[in-house]
């Protein structure tokens, strides 16, 4: 009798709840970690609210003696009770069943593996029928019209919504009686791992897409990568936390000499890995020693991008992949840079931000080069840095000050390295470099012609909205001065204040006699003033690598 390998189970939620919470569940390594957002879990309970369909929960079913699949760290659920005699996988339907569980607990808040808050006493029940339709929203709880899912929930409902109006107190019942009663089909599939982890990667390729780490966590479970890119990520602090997974793998495969950045090149020699470690537990022990090491070496990359080069946050870095190839420096050198090495890294830095070298189809030609670029120098400090300027001085002019290109990043990084300082107070203060930890905040990004004087003169946005029309103050200062021309605010700062001509300097704005500041024909000026101050920024940054980085315009 051939035994059957699918099997089909009903269960209402209130009984799934049990099981959730005797610790029936467990996550295999091959699976991902809670990804899910909070507007997305509302969505979830707001269909089992109406009765929509929320999709099968597919278990794989084992013996308690396959617990080598399990993962022991970073997931949401309670963990797996050794009293049960089977062990449950979720191979799909992490995502539904850690909302149900921790829609339940009170004030429970997670930060799932893209580093955004999850705040689950904000899964709420409208106490009135929405226009649009969703009864179950995330929002902040409002009292007589908005009410959190897990009062909702709570055993003691009545007691603690004491305080609702009858009608309420009814809706309140309605919708505790659709969710408990709300009927989840569970698929049991018993198969080997191997297929288990071919459903799990066809299954993701239809519903939320794996991403190419995904798919090589799951082929390579056996060597725990998730369990390393956690501890690369514990060396960090929280303006660097939410760096990609592709770099930090491009990183662990490079260790074992892998050159390439693309996935199919970094998936084949991690699977080799995985298989030469099965096979022989030392070379596993090797591999994990190995790579705790570069996880610290992460760290170390990180705090010498913001000593060196004021890379305060992650979001003022071009590319991800300088910080893995930082990382393999520091991993390869095991001291910290010579003087020599420190020279050839910053002009290594501003050469890769500067001409955007990780852009496009040279980011796989180039990435190989560096690689073995770090791995000399890390032994061999007389080691060259090759660069032949590919951008030219009127890119600096294009750049926008809003977008994480390359230039725009080296300038931002060069001006904070020049130490911007207050305008407006008297005296030569220094601004805090934290002021400008938040790239969302555009607020302390001020425009030195303003942009309604431009509009007014038909100056086009992506001009006055340029790198060269910008300077680093704090939002406080660039909400004083406004809309008013540099003509005026700089003329009475320079009568008034002190250290006019210092200050000035530090933020690299032209104020001699001949100055665009001060023509009183807007456009004039402004174009002047653009002409000067991108060659002041070129030359800047060009000191600041000591080699060239621009190629002469023709």
């Amino acid at each position: 009798m051939i035994k059957k390998k699918i099997t089909i189970e009903e269960k209402p939620l209130k009984d799934l709840l049990v099981d959730i919470d005797k610790g029936c569940f467990a996550i295999p390594k091959l699976q991902r970690e809670f990804v899910w957002d909070g507007p997305k879990a509302a969505k979830l309970l707001d269909s089992i609210y109406n009765h929509m369909p929320v999709g099968v929960i597919m278990i794989w079913q084992t013996p308690k003696a396959q617990r080598l699949y399990l993962r022991q760290h970073y997931h949401i659920l309670p963990p797996f009770e050794d009293t049960n005699s089977k062990v449950w996988f979720l191979i799909d339907g992490q995502q539904r069943i850690s909302v149900f569980h921790h829609v339940r607990r009170e004030n429970s808040q997670i930060e799932n593996a893209r580093g955004t808050k999850v705040n689950f006493s904000r899964v709420v029940l409208s106490l009135v029928n929405e226009d649009d339709g969703q009864q179950i929203r995330y929002r902040k709880p409002s009292p007589g019209h908005y009410v959190s899912l897990f009062e909702v929930l709570h055993p003691h409902w009545r007691s603690r919504l004491n305080h609702l109006s009858k009608r309420q107190k009814n809706r309140v019942r309605k919708c505790r009686e659709r969710i408990f009663s709300y009927s989840v089909p569970l698929m049991f599939v018993d198969a080997k791992i191997n297929e288990i982890r071919e459903s799990f990667l066809r299954i993701n390729t239809q519903g939320m897409k794996i991403t190419t780490a995904d798919a090589i966590f799951t082929n390579a479970e056996d060597l725990d990568l998730r369990d390393v890119r956690h501890e690369v990520r514990q060396q960090l602090d929280d303006s660097f936390k939410d760096i990609p997974e592709m770099p930090i793998l491009f990183a662990m495969a490079a260790v074992q000499g892998a050159k390439e950045a693309r996935g199919p090149a970094i998936k084949q020699i991690i699977l080799r890995l995985q298989k030469d470690a099965n096979k022989d537990m030392a070379l596993r022990e090797t591999i994990g020693e190995e790579w705790q090491c570069l996880s610290k070496c992460f760290g170390k990359a990180v705090d010498y991008l913001r000593q060196n080069f004021s890379v305060v946050n992650r979001g003022f870095l071009y590319s991800d992949y300088i910080v893995s190839l930082l990382a393999l420096f520091f991993y390869w050198n095991g001291r910290g840079p010579s003087a020599g090495q420190k020279k050839r890294i910053n002009q290594w830095f501003w050469a890769t931000t500067v001409g955007s070298r990780y852009t496009g189809r040279n980011f796989h030609l180039l990435i190989p080069k560096d690689w073995e670029f770090f791995k000399k120098l890390a032994n061999k400090p007389s080691t060259k840095f090759h660069y032949t300027p590919q951008v030219e001085k009127s890119d600096v002019r294009k750049a926008r000050y809003s977008a994480r290109t390359g230039i725009t990043s080296a300038f931002y990084c060069m001006m904070l390295r020049r130490r911007p300082v207050s305008i407006m107070e008297d005296g030569l203060n220094d601004i805090p470099p934290d002021t400008y930890a938040s790239s969302a905040n555009r607020k302390d990004r001020h425009h030195i012609f303003s942009r309604a004087a431009l509009k007014r003169v038909d100056i086009p946005p992506n001009e006055y909205n340029g790198v060269c029309n910008i300077c680093l103050l704090t939002a406080e200062e660039n909400q004083s001065i406004g809309s008013v021309l540099p003509r005026k605010y700089l003329r009475e700062l320079d009568e008034t204040g002190t250290y006019f001509k210092r200050k000035m300097s530090r933020h690299l704005i032209p104020v001699h006699t001949e100055s665009g500041v001060w023509v009183r024909d807007v456009k004039r000026g402004f174009r002047r003033f653009i002409k000067e101050r991108s060659e002041m920024i070129c030359n800047a940054l060009e000191d600041e690598a000591g080699i060239r980085l621009f190629r002469r315009d023709l």
